[in-house]
Protein backbone atom coordinates (compact mmCIF):
# COMPACT_ATOMS: atom_id res chain seq x y z
CA UNK A 1 0.00 0.00 0.00
CA UNK A 2 2.48 2.49 1.27
CA UNK A 3 4.76 1.45 -1.86
CA UNK A 4 2.04 1.71 -4.45
CA UNK A 5 1.49 5.08 -3.29
CA UNK A 6 4.72 6.41 -2.98
CA UNK A 7 5.23 5.26 -6.94
CA UNK A 8 2.12 6.80 -8.13
CA UNK A 9 3.39 10.08 -6.26
CA UNK A 10 6.63 9.87 -7.87
CA UNK A 11 5.46 9.52 -11.32
CA UNK A 12 4.69 12.43 -12.73
CA UNK A 13 8.29 13.57 -11.35
CA UNK A 14 9.62 10.98 -13.88
CA UNK A 15 10.71 9.20 -10.91
CA UNK A 16 11.14 6.00 -10.99
CA UNK A 17 11.30 3.80 -7.43
CA UNK A 18 13.03 0.58 -6.62
CA UNK A 19 10.50 -0.77 -4.45
CA UNK A 20 12.56 -3.43 -2.52
CA UNK A 21 14.66 -0.32 -1.30
CA UNK A 22 11.83 0.45 1.16
CA UNK A 23 12.85 0.25 4.51
CA UNK A 24 11.50 1.68 8.10
CA UNK A 25 14.28 3.14 9.89
CA UNK A 26 11.60 3.75 12.72
CA UNK A 27 8.37 4.96 13.24
CA UNK A 28 6.75 6.71 10.77
CA UNK A 29 10.82 7.34 9.03
CA UNK A 30 11.57 5.48 5.99
CA UNK A 31 14.65 5.34 3.55
CA UNK A 32 14.25 4.40 -0.63
CA UNK A 33 16.40 4.28 -3.36
CA UNK A 34 14.79 6.08 -6.61
CA UNK A 35 16.22 6.92 -9.86
CA UNK A 36 15.69 10.21 -11.58
CA UNK A 37 17.15 10.82 -15.16
CA UNK A 38 19.76 7.78 -14.58
CA UNK A 39 20.88 9.31 -11.40
CA UNK A 40 19.72 6.97 -8.39
CA UNK A 41 19.39 9.24 -5.25
CA UNK A 42 18.24 8.49 -1.83
CA UNK A 43 14.76 9.66 -1.03
CA UNK A 44 13.35 9.71 2.65
CA UNK A 45 9.47 9.20 3.57
CA UNK A 46 8.76 11.02 7.21
CA UNK A 47 6.46 12.67 9.39
CA UNK A 48 8.42 15.57 9.99
CA UNK A 49 8.62 18.49 7.68
CA UNK A 50 11.86 19.78 9.15
CA UNK A 51 14.16 16.72 7.63
CA UNK A 52 16.48 18.33 5.18
CA UNK A 53 19.76 16.59 3.77
CA UNK A 54 22.35 18.16 1.43
CA UNK A 55 20.91 19.26 -2.25
CA UNK A 56 17.69 17.84 -1.81
CA UNK A 57 15.50 17.34 -5.31
CA UNK A 58 12.60 19.34 -4.29
CA UNK A 59 13.20 22.71 -2.76
CA UNK A 60 10.67 22.11 -0.29
CA UNK A 61 9.39 18.58 1.26
CA UNK A 62 6.61 17.64 -0.80
CA UNK A 63 3.49 15.87 0.99
CA UNK A 64 1.82 12.66 -0.15
CA UNK A 65 -1.41 13.24 1.66
CA UNK A 66 -2.68 9.78 1.12
CA UNK A 67 0.02 8.52 3.74
CA UNK A 68 0.19 12.18 5.39
CA UNK A 69 4.16 11.90 5.15
CA UNK A 70 6.26 14.39 3.61
CA UNK A 71 9.38 13.16 0.84
CA UNK A 72 12.51 14.42 -0.78
CA UNK A 73 15.28 13.32 -2.57
CA UNK A 74 19.05 13.55 -2.02
CA UNK A 75 22.23 12.71 -4.05
CA UNK A 76 24.40 10.32 -1.83
CA UNK A 77 27.44 12.16 -1.80
CA UNK A 78 29.85 12.07 1.31
CA UNK A 79 28.12 14.19 3.62
CA UNK A 80 24.89 13.18 2.85
CA UNK A 81 26.23 9.44 3.75
CA UNK A 82 28.06 10.60 6.75
CA UNK A 83 24.83 12.33 8.29
CA UNK A 84 22.52 9.06 7.40
CA UNK A 85 25.06 6.75 8.81
CA UNK A 86 24.11 8.15 12.36
CA UNK A 87 21.30 6.86 12.55
CA UNK A 88 21.02 4.46 9.95
CA UNK A 89 24.45 2.05 10.02
CA UNK A 90 25.24 1.79 6.34
CA UNK A 91 29.37 1.92 6.89
CA UNK A 92 31.39 -1.38 5.99
CA UNK A 93 32.60 -3.63 8.81
CA UNK A 94 35.47 -6.04 9.32
CA UNK A 95 34.86 -9.49 8.38
CA UNK A 96 34.18 -11.57 11.46
CA UNK A 97 33.09 -15.13 9.41
CA UNK A 98 35.37 -17.23 8.21
CA UNK A 99 34.27 -17.08 4.54
CA UNK A 100 33.92 -14.01 2.62
CA UNK A 101 33.49 -13.55 -0.86
CA UNK A 102 34.83 -10.25 -2.95
CA UNK A 103 32.95 -8.73 -6.18
CA UNK A 104 34.03 -5.36 -6.84
CA UNK A 105 31.58 -3.16 -9.14
CA UNK A 106 34.17 -0.94 -11.36
CA UNK A 107 31.12 1.17 -13.19
CA UNK A 108 29.29 1.48 -10.17
CA UNK A 109 26.08 0.18 -11.24
CA UNK A 110 25.36 -3.46 -9.98
CA UNK A 111 26.47 -3.75 -6.52
CA UNK A 112 22.46 -5.00 -5.72
CA UNK A 113 22.60 -7.58 -8.13
CA UNK A 114 25.48 -9.03 -6.87
CA UNK A 115 24.32 -8.73 -3.17
CA UNK A 116 21.00 -10.58 -4.41
CA UNK A 117 23.14 -13.54 -5.41
CA UNK A 118 25.49 -13.14 -2.31
CA UNK A 119 23.20 -12.83 0.13
CA UNK A 120 21.94 -16.67 -0.63
CA UNK A 121 24.91 -17.95 1.31
CA UNK A 122 26.38 -17.87 4.66
CA UNK A 123 29.60 -15.75 3.84
CA UNK A 124 30.26 -12.22 4.05
CA UNK A 125 30.13 -9.88 0.77
CA UNK A 126 33.41 -7.60 0.16
CA UNK A 127 31.08 -5.47 -2.04
CA UNK A 128 33.64 -1.96 -2.63
CA UNK A 129 36.66 -3.53 -3.85
CA UNK A 130 38.97 -1.40 -5.95
CA UNK A 131 42.74 -1.37 -6.60
CA UNK A 132 44.66 1.99 -7.41
CA UNK A 133 44.93 1.05 -10.54
CA UNK A 134 41.32 0.31 -11.60
CA UNK A 135 40.42 3.69 -9.99
CA UNK A 136 42.62 5.35 -12.28
CA UNK A 137 41.82 3.22 -15.13
CA UNK A 138 37.60 4.06 -14.63
CA UNK A 139 38.37 7.67 -13.32
CA UNK A 140 36.90 7.16 -9.57
CA UNK A 141 38.42 7.15 -6.36
CA UNK A 142 37.36 5.43 -2.93
CA UNK A 143 34.84 7.51 -1.75
CA UNK A 144 32.82 7.39 -4.95
CA UNK A 145 33.20 3.38 -5.46
CA UNK A 146 31.70 2.87 -1.50
CA UNK A 147 29.05 5.19 -1.91
CA UNK A 148 28.31 3.29 -5.20
CA UNK A 149 27.94 0.22 -3.01
CA UNK A 150 26.22 1.86 -0.18
CA UNK A 151 23.65 2.79 -2.99
CA UNK A 152 23.45 -0.59 -4.22
CA UNK A 153 23.16 -2.09 -0.27
CA UNK A 154 19.93 0.09 0.19
CA UNK A 155 18.43 -1.17 -2.91
CA UNK A 156 18.97 -4.18 -2.14
CA UNK A 157 17.65 -3.46 1.37
CA UNK A 158 20.29 -5.75 2.45
CA UNK A 159 20.49 -5.22 6.49
CA UNK A 160 23.61 -7.59 6.95
CA UNK A 161 27.33 -6.64 7.41
CA UNK A 162 29.47 -6.08 4.25
CA UNK A 163 33.06 -4.90 3.74
CA UNK A 164 34.72 -2.55 1.40
CA UNK A 165 38.27 -3.66 0.54
CA UNK A 166 41.11 -0.97 -0.31
CA UNK A 167 42.57 -3.05 -3.10
CA UNK A 168 46.42 -3.88 -3.81
CA UNK A 169 47.89 -0.93 -1.47
CA UNK A 170 51.85 -0.17 -2.95
CA UNK A 171 51.65 3.24 -1.45
CA UNK A 172 51.15 5.81 1.55
CA UNK A 173 48.71 8.13 -0.81
CA UNK A 174 46.15 5.11 -1.56
CA UNK A 175 46.12 4.09 2.01
CA UNK A 176 45.73 7.14 3.28
CA UNK A 177 42.92 8.08 0.78
CA UNK A 178 41.28 4.75 1.81
CA UNK A 179 41.17 5.47 5.31
CA UNK A 180 39.60 8.77 4.69
CA UNK A 181 36.76 6.76 3.21
CA UNK A 182 36.57 4.56 5.59
CA UNK A 183 37.71 1.34 4.20
CA UNK A 184 37.59 -1.59 6.66
CA UNK A 185 40.07 -4.07 4.32
CA UNK A 186 43.54 -3.17 2.82
CA UNK A 187 44.97 -5.76 0.69
CA UNK A 188 48.60 -4.94 1.01
CA UNK A 189 50.44 -5.50 -2.51
CA UNK A 190 54.61 -5.96 -1.98
CA UNK A 191 55.28 -7.43 -5.40
CA UNK A 192 57.42 -4.00 -6.06
CA UNK A 193 59.73 -4.49 -2.83
CA UNK A 194 60.61 -7.82 -3.29
CA UNK A 195 64.16 -9.41 -4.20
CA UNK A 196 64.15 -11.04 -7.49
CA UNK A 197 66.30 -13.87 -7.45
CA UNK A 198 66.09 -16.13 -10.15
CA UNK A 199 68.80 -14.51 -12.03
CA UNK A 200 71.27 -14.75 -8.94
CA UNK A 201 74.30 -16.93 -8.84
CA UNK A 202 74.90 -18.47 -5.48
CA UNK A 203 77.59 -16.47 -5.10
CA UNK A 204 75.09 -13.42 -4.98
CA UNK A 205 72.74 -15.37 -2.65
CA UNK A 206 75.18 -15.93 -0.42
CA UNK A 207 76.63 -12.02 -0.68
CA UNK A 208 72.57 -11.01 0.02
CA UNK A 209 72.19 -13.95 2.35
CA UNK A 210 75.10 -12.54 4.68
CA UNK A 211 73.05 -9.10 4.74
CA UNK A 212 69.91 -10.09 5.99
CA UNK A 213 69.15 -9.03 9.66
CA UNK A 214 69.20 -11.26 12.44
CA UNK A 215 65.79 -11.07 13.08
CA UNK A 216 65.47 -13.20 9.91
CA UNK A 217 68.14 -15.84 10.46
CA UNK A 218 66.03 -16.60 13.75
CA UNK A 219 63.17 -17.81 11.57
CA UNK A 220 65.22 -20.00 8.86
CA UNK A 221 66.83 -21.47 12.13
CA UNK A 222 63.60 -21.69 13.83
CA UNK A 223 61.94 -23.54 10.67
CA UNK A 224 65.07 -24.93 8.84
CA UNK A 225 64.20 -28.63 8.46
CA UNK A 226 60.82 -28.86 10.94
CA UNK A 227 58.37 -31.23 9.42
CA UNK A 228 54.43 -30.40 9.22
CA UNK A 229 51.97 -32.18 9.33
CA UNK A 230 49.36 -33.08 6.31
CA UNK A 231 47.20 -35.86 8.06
CA UNK A 232 48.45 -38.92 10.28
CA UNK A 233 50.52 -40.34 8.03
CA UNK A 234 51.80 -37.37 5.49
CA UNK A 235 53.73 -34.31 5.92
CA UNK A 236 56.39 -32.27 4.22
CA UNK A 237 59.69 -30.74 5.65
CA UNK A 238 60.96 -26.82 5.23
CA UNK A 239 64.39 -26.45 3.87
CA UNK A 240 66.64 -24.49 4.88
CA UNK A 241 68.35 -23.27 1.37
CA UNK A 242 64.55 -22.22 0.62
CA UNK A 243 64.25 -20.42 3.67
CA UNK A 244 67.26 -18.98 3.30
CA UNK A 245 66.00 -17.32 -0.58
CA UNK A 246 62.64 -16.86 1.15
CA UNK A 247 64.25 -14.65 3.89
CA UNK A 248 66.20 -12.69 1.01
CA UNK A 249 63.10 -12.05 -1.46
CA UNK A 250 61.06 -10.58 1.26
CA UNK A 251 63.16 -9.26 3.91
CA UNK A 252 63.30 -5.58 2.35
CA UNK A 253 59.36 -5.67 2.05
CA UNK A 254 58.35 -6.49 5.30
CA UNK A 255 59.06 -2.66 6.36
CA UNK A 256 56.48 -1.67 4.44
CA UNK A 257 53.80 -3.74 5.87
CA UNK A 258 55.13 -2.65 9.79
CA UNK A 259 54.45 1.31 8.08
CA UNK A 260 50.40 0.21 7.18
CA UNK A 261 50.46 -1.47 10.06
CA UNK A 262 51.04 1.66 12.71
CA UNK A 263 49.06 4.38 10.25
CA UNK A 264 46.36 1.81 10.52
CA UNK A 265 46.32 1.42 14.07
CA UNK A 266 46.87 5.37 14.68
CA UNK A 267 43.48 5.71 12.53
CA UNK A 268 41.15 3.50 12.69
CA UNK A 269 39.89 1.36 15.90
CA UNK A 270 39.39 -1.73 13.28
CA UNK A 271 40.54 -3.69 10.40
CA UNK A 272 41.34 -6.49 8.25
CA UNK A 273 44.52 -6.01 6.73
CA UNK A 274 45.44 -8.99 3.70
CA UNK A 275 48.78 -9.56 2.59
CA UNK A 276 48.86 -10.26 -1.08
CA UNK A 277 52.07 -11.88 -2.02
CA UNK A 278 50.48 -13.58 -5.41
CA UNK A 279 52.44 -11.18 -8.25
CA UNK A 280 55.86 -12.10 -7.60
CA UNK A 281 58.07 -13.84 -10.36
CA UNK A 282 57.69 -17.86 -8.68
CA UNK A 283 54.75 -19.51 -7.23
CA UNK A 284 54.71 -19.31 -3.67
CA UNK A 285 56.93 -21.55 -1.52
CA UNK A 286 56.10 -23.15 1.99
CA UNK A 287 59.23 -21.36 2.86
CA UNK A 288 58.25 -18.10 1.32
CA UNK A 289 54.71 -18.25 3.35
CA UNK A 290 56.48 -19.62 6.56
CA UNK A 291 58.93 -16.68 6.48
CA UNK A 292 56.46 -13.96 5.42
CA UNK A 293 53.89 -15.23 8.36
CA UNK A 294 56.48 -15.94 11.04
CA UNK A 295 58.11 -12.68 10.79
CA UNK A 296 54.66 -10.47 10.96
CA UNK A 297 53.60 -12.62 13.70
CA UNK A 298 56.95 -11.86 16.07
CA UNK A 299 55.97 -8.10 14.97
CA UNK A 300 52.63 -8.02 16.46
CA UNK A 301 51.14 -7.47 13.15
CA UNK A 302 47.70 -9.08 12.98
CA UNK A 303 46.62 -10.12 9.43
CA UNK A 304 43.37 -11.69 9.02
CA UNK A 305 44.36 -13.58 5.33
CA UNK A 306 47.52 -14.27 2.98
CA UNK A 307 47.28 -14.35 -0.88
CA UNK A 308 50.16 -16.89 -2.15
CA UNK A 309 51.04 -17.24 -5.71
CA UNK A 310 49.65 -20.66 -6.76
CA UNK A 311 51.36 -23.00 -9.54
CA UNK A 312 49.90 -22.32 -13.14
CA UNK A 313 48.14 -19.36 -14.13
CA UNK A 314 45.24 -17.25 -13.05
CA UNK A 315 44.91 -14.89 -16.00
CA UNK A 316 41.81 -12.63 -16.42
CA UNK A 317 38.39 -13.52 -17.74
CA UNK A 318 39.25 -17.04 -18.31
CA UNK A 319 39.67 -20.57 -16.26
CA UNK A 320 42.43 -21.76 -14.57
CA UNK A 321 45.81 -22.79 -16.61
CA UNK A 322 47.70 -25.10 -15.32
CA UNK A 323 48.07 -28.83 -13.87
CA UNK A 324 45.19 -29.17 -11.24
CA UNK A 325 46.63 -31.77 -8.95
CA UNK A 326 49.90 -29.50 -8.85
CA UNK A 327 47.45 -27.06 -7.42
CA UNK A 328 45.93 -29.21 -5.24
CA UNK A 329 49.13 -30.21 -3.67
CA UNK A 330 50.86 -26.33 -3.21
CA UNK A 331 47.35 -25.87 -1.58
CA UNK A 332 47.32 -28.55 0.86
CA UNK A 333 50.59 -27.66 1.80
CA UNK A 334 49.70 -23.40 2.05
CA UNK A 335 46.53 -24.58 4.29
CA UNK A 336 48.57 -26.93 6.46
CA UNK A 337 50.99 -23.78 7.50
CA UNK A 338 48.07 -21.77 7.99
CA UNK A 339 46.65 -24.08 10.39
CA UNK A 340 49.95 -24.71 11.94
CA UNK A 341 50.58 -20.85 12.47
CA UNK A 342 46.55 -19.67 13.36
CA UNK A 343 45.31 -16.38 13.18
CA UNK A 344 44.54 -16.17 9.25
CA UNK A 345 42.76 -17.61 6.01
CA UNK A 346 43.84 -18.04 2.71
CA UNK A 347 42.67 -15.85 -0.06
CA UNK A 348 42.58 -16.83 -3.85
CA UNK A 349 43.06 -13.52 -6.22
CA UNK A 350 42.01 -13.15 -9.71
CA UNK A 351 39.28 -15.91 -8.24
CA UNK A 352 36.67 -14.79 -11.15
CA UNK A 353 36.21 -17.80 -14.05
CA UNK A 354 38.38 -20.06 -11.91
CA UNK A 355 35.75 -22.68 -12.10
CA UNK A 356 37.98 -25.74 -12.69
CA UNK A 357 39.56 -25.28 -9.45
CA UNK A 358 36.56 -24.04 -6.94
CA UNK A 359 35.59 -27.47 -5.46
CA UNK A 360 39.20 -28.37 -4.22
CA UNK A 361 39.28 -24.42 -2.93
CA UNK A 362 36.44 -25.18 -0.51
CA UNK A 363 37.29 -28.72 0.14
CA UNK A 364 41.07 -28.47 1.19
CA UNK A 365 40.14 -24.82 2.79
CA UNK A 366 37.17 -26.49 4.48
CA UNK A 367 35.33 -23.05 3.90
CA UNK A 368 37.95 -20.55 5.68
CA UNK A 369 39.10 -18.47 2.75
CA UNK A 370 38.55 -15.01 0.63
CA UNK A 371 38.41 -14.76 -2.85
CA UNK A 372 38.38 -11.91 -5.25
CA UNK A 373 36.52 -11.23 -8.30
CA UNK A 374 35.97 -8.12 -9.91
CA UNK A 375 36.26 -8.06 -13.77
CA UNK A 376 34.14 -11.17 -14.24
CA UNK A 377 30.82 -8.36 -13.67
CA UNK A 378 32.23 -5.86 -15.95
CA UNK A 379 32.03 -8.81 -19.22
CA UNK A 380 28.41 -9.20 -17.84
CA UNK A 381 27.74 -5.14 -18.98
CA UNK A 382 29.56 -5.85 -22.40
CA UNK A 383 27.14 -8.69 -22.70
CA UNK A 384 24.26 -6.81 -22.38
CA UNK A 385 26.20 -4.24 -24.74
CA UNK A 386 26.18 -7.45 -27.42
CA UNK A 387 22.95 -8.32 -26.94
CA UNK A 388 20.81 -4.88 -27.28
CA UNK A 389 23.53 -2.32 -29.28
CA UNK A 390 25.61 -4.43 -31.86
CA UNK A 391 27.07 -1.59 -33.30
CA UNK A 392 28.25 -0.43 -29.83
CA UNK A 393 29.88 -3.59 -29.66
CA UNK A 394 31.37 -3.17 -32.90
CA UNK A 395 32.50 0.55 -31.47
CA UNK A 396 34.11 -0.92 -28.87
CA UNK A 397 35.40 -3.95 -30.03
CA UNK A 398 37.60 -2.46 -33.00
CA UNK A 399 39.17 0.03 -29.81
CA UNK A 400 39.78 -2.32 -27.60
CA UNK A 401 41.83 -4.16 -30.64
CA UNK A 402 44.14 -0.83 -31.30
CA UNK A 403 44.30 -0.29 -27.79
CA UNK A 404 45.77 -3.95 -26.96
CA UNK A 405 48.73 -3.59 -26.56
CA UNK A 406 48.52 -0.98 -23.78
CA UNK A 407 45.94 -2.90 -21.87
CA UNK A 408 48.29 -5.48 -21.82
CA UNK A 409 50.94 -3.39 -19.78
CA UNK A 410 48.80 -3.52 -16.85
CA UNK A 411 47.63 -7.07 -16.82
CA UNK A 412 49.26 -10.57 -18.27
CA UNK A 413 47.52 -12.25 -20.50
CA UNK A 414 48.48 -14.23 -23.66
CA UNK A 415 46.44 -12.56 -25.97
CA UNK A 416 47.83 -10.71 -29.70
CA UNK A 417 46.25 -9.05 -32.15
CA UNK A 418 46.79 -11.59 -34.73
CA UNK A 419 44.42 -13.62 -32.70
CA UNK A 420 41.24 -11.75 -33.49
CA UNK A 421 39.34 -11.44 -36.86
CA UNK A 422 38.82 -8.18 -38.48
CA UNK A 423 35.05 -8.86 -39.51
CA UNK A 424 32.92 -11.16 -37.01
CA UNK A 425 30.84 -13.62 -38.60
CA UNK A 426 29.16 -14.88 -35.88
CA UNK A 427 26.41 -14.45 -33.10
CA UNK A 428 27.96 -11.67 -30.72
CA UNK A 429 27.08 -13.29 -27.84
CA UNK A 430 28.39 -16.44 -29.12
CA UNK A 431 31.47 -14.34 -29.73
CA UNK A 432 32.57 -12.98 -26.41
CA UNK A 433 32.08 -15.84 -25.07
CA UNK A 434 35.46 -17.30 -26.43
CA UNK A 435 38.27 -16.88 -24.02
CA UNK A 436 40.97 -14.59 -25.68
CA UNK A 437 37.51 -12.15 -26.60
CA UNK A 438 36.56 -12.20 -22.81
CA UNK A 439 40.43 -11.50 -22.26
CA UNK A 440 40.52 -8.36 -24.65
CA UNK A 441 37.36 -6.70 -23.06
CA UNK A 442 38.76 -7.58 -19.73
CA UNK A 443 41.70 -5.84 -19.36
CA UNK A 444 40.17 -2.96 -22.22
CA UNK A 445 38.05 -1.18 -19.52
CA UNK A 446 39.90 1.06 -19.21
CA UNK A 447 40.37 2.67 -22.85
CA UNK A 448 36.48 1.73 -23.43
CA UNK A 449 35.25 4.04 -20.93
CA UNK A 450 37.15 6.61 -21.62
CA UNK A 451 36.44 6.62 -25.36
CA UNK A 452 32.51 5.89 -24.97
CA UNK A 453 31.76 6.09 -21.29
CA UNK A 454 28.43 8.01 -21.82
CA UNK A 455 27.50 5.34 -24.54
CA UNK A 456 28.55 2.95 -22.19
CA UNK A 457 26.40 3.90 -19.47
CA UNK A 458 23.09 4.88 -21.16
CA UNK A 459 22.82 1.17 -22.91
CA UNK A 460 23.10 0.14 -19.66
CA UNK A 461 20.48 2.50 -17.93
CA UNK A 462 18.42 1.65 -20.74
CA UNK A 463 18.31 -2.12 -20.28
CA UNK A 464 19.27 -1.87 -16.67
CA UNK A 465 17.14 -5.25 -15.94
CA UNK A 466 18.60 -7.34 -18.32
CA UNK A 467 22.67 -5.84 -16.49
CA UNK A 468 20.65 -6.96 -13.08
CA UNK A 469 20.03 -10.69 -14.75
CA UNK A 470 23.30 -11.30 -15.94
CA UNK A 471 25.52 -9.88 -13.42
CA UNK A 472 22.70 -11.67 -10.56
CA UNK A 473 23.39 -15.70 -12.58
CA UNK A 474 27.25 -14.81 -13.42
CA UNK A 475 27.74 -14.54 -9.24
CA UNK A 476 25.57 -17.54 -8.53
CA UNK A 477 27.33 -19.58 -10.92
CA UNK A 478 30.63 -18.77 -9.04
CA UNK A 479 28.79 -18.97 -5.47
CA UNK A 480 27.05 -22.45 -6.81
CA UNK A 481 30.16 -23.75 -7.73
CA UNK A 482 31.97 -22.83 -4.88
CA UNK A 483 29.62 -23.44 -2.37
CA UNK A 484 27.32 -26.39 -3.53
CA UNK A 485 29.36 -28.60 -5.66
CA UNK A 486 32.56 -27.75 -3.04
CA UNK A 487 30.77 -29.67 -0.20
CA UNK A 488 30.11 -32.60 -2.54
CA UNK A 489 33.48 -33.08 -3.44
Amino acid sequence: MMINHLEDFLKPFSIILYPTSLRRINGNFYIFVAKTNKEKRIGFLTDLNTFYLQDPYFSENKKIEGLNLYVNLYPLNFDNYKKINNFLKISPSICKRNTSFGTGDRLGLVTSAQIFALKEYNLFPVLAQQSPRELIKTHRDFKDVLLKSVLGVLEANYQGEYGADADHIKDEKYLLEAIDAGYTMYTLDISDLIQKVSSLSQKELKEKFEKISSNSKKIIEKYADRKVKISEDQYFELSYDELCKSAIIYENAMPFIEMVYDILRSKLPEFDIEVSIDEGERATTPEDHIFVVEYLHQKGIDFKSLAPKFPGEFQKGIDYQGNIKEFEESLIKHYSLAKNLEGYRLSLHSGSDKFSIYKIFYKITQGNFHIKTSGTSWLEAVKVIAKFDPDLFLELYNIALENLEESKKAYKVDIKKEDFPIEIKEDLLAFLSKKEVRQLFHISYGILLYEKRDDIYSILDKYEEDHYKFVYENIKRHLKELFEEGKNV
